[in-house]
């Protein structure tokens, strides 16, 4: 039983003002422990979800969080690349990397280029093609999710995850997981909710090549109407390398019905292969479920929905490495926040998991199985924000995972 002081887990505004941990280079011997935030090398603005890769010897990754930072151990001899689509790629040595990790903006080559000079249908062609001749692929993904209220967090999910992992993530598979929160207090007539399937979000489709969409499918960019749906205008950087058509889609004004992404594409000029999407959900709804107690009907309310992907062709082809999904709405005079991220790490190792279907709830799955604190102390694949290190050491320091 949850004491009524553990109700509710507040974030106080001291979190605002906590300092960024500087970078460490620890130890003289390996492994070393590298932490930095990658920043805009003009602006200074950080890069949430640039990755963050090992080379030189062995293969190992990460993606900065959503402030920007990153922890990685690095092998005697091994260096650093940094990478993030719309900027020049960096590599380092761990001792070089400093506090903070500046990386330069590419170079705008040509802005507001006529829409027909966009090789849009070659980019939806190839996008499908690599959705077909790759759709068995499979990768494990590190999750992490957490849900506030207003100032107070009642969530925190990690679990590992497993899926078809070709342009988009599909499928999903739970294999593990861990999950700790506090329960609405019916006595009070608090919203707070649990959202069963939140894991859903990370299922962003970019392209179809159907020719008409059901009206239950959500509008996506690459898709073969899409003129007549979005207005569409694009520029062109060169990042040293290679030049990227940076492809704009916003909705027409009279698209009021449909569920519908407004975003930005990030595709490769010469193999025509989606690099990085970020956006945002417009029309979507979240359904809203309460307590049995407060004797109050569910509500479909609508939601902000925002999202950043990234891709990685690290495998030989275009595979999603990471997603992150921001979704709000009210609830009342409640600010509803979840938060989530999916990180790619690497060829699903053939471990067995239970398919989690569409209105699925993760925590029942979850609570089923042993929690093992040691596993996943030592399995953080993603840094945590300052925000989730607090909400994790409250969770932990009052024992509240494996409480449902």
């Amino acid at each position: 039983m949850i004491h009524d002081s553990m109700t509710y887990i507040r974030l106080l505004s001291f979190l605002g003002i906590l300092l960024l941990i500087p970078s460490v280079v620890s130890g003289q011997e390996e492994p070393l422990t590298v932490e930095a935030v990658v920043v805009d090398a003009e602006t200074g603005e950080t890069l949430p979800f640039a990755s963050v890769t090992v080379v030189g010897g062995r293969r190992q990754s990460t993606i900065t969080n959503a402030e920007g930072g990153f922890r990685i151990t690095v092998e005697e001899g091994e260096r650093l690349q940094f990478t993030y689509a719309g900027y020049k790629a960096a590599t380092l040595t761990p001792k070089a990397v400093g506090r903070k990790v500046k990386l330069e903006p590419a170079t705008l080559m040509v802005r507001g280029v006529e829409v027909r000079a966009l090789p849009l249908k070659e980019i939806r062609k190839e996008t499908v093609r690599q959705q077909k001749k790759h759709r068995r692929k499979t990768a494990d993904y590190f999750y992490r999710q957490t849900a506030f209220a207003d100032s107070t967090c009642y969530e925190y999910v990690e679990a590992f995850l497993s899926g078809h992992s070709a342009v988009a993530v599909s499928d999903l598979k739970l294999t593990s997981g861990r999950y700790a929160g506090v329960k609405p207090d019916s006595t009070t007539g608090q919203i707070l909710q649990f959202y069963k399937n939140f894991f859903t979000f990370s299922q962003i489709e970019l392209a179809t090549n159907r020719s008409q969409l059901d009206s239950r499918e959500d509008v996506m960019p690459l898709y073969e109407k899409a003129s007549k749906l979005y207005d569409i205008d694009y520029d062109i950087l060169s990042d040293s390398s290679s030049a990227i058509y940076v492809v704009r889609f916003q909705p027409k004004d009279f698209v009021t019905s449909y569920t519908i992404l407004d975003c930005t594409l990030y595709v490769d000029s010469v193999t025509n292969h989606i690099l990085r999407c970020e956006g945002s959900g417009r029309n979507f709804r979240i359904l809203q479920q309460y307590p049995k107690a407060l004797k109050r009907k569910d509500e479909v309310l609508p939601v902000v929905f925002n999202f950043s992907i990234n891709m990685t062709e690290e495998n030989g082809f275009t595979e999603v490495q990471s997603v992150y999904v921001d979704t709000y709405h009210h609830v009342d005079s409640t600010l509803v926040r979840t938060k989530s991220t999916l990180f790619n790490i690497g060829p699903h190792q053939g471990k067995k998991g239970k398919d989690l279907k569409f209105d699925d709830d993760l925590h029942h799955r979850i609570e089923k199985q042993e929690y093992d604190r040691d596993f996943w102390q030592k399995n953080e694949f993603v840094r945590r924000t300052r925000t989730e290190e607090a909400v994790l050491e409250l969770f932990e320091r009052n024992d509240l995972f494996g409480v449902f």
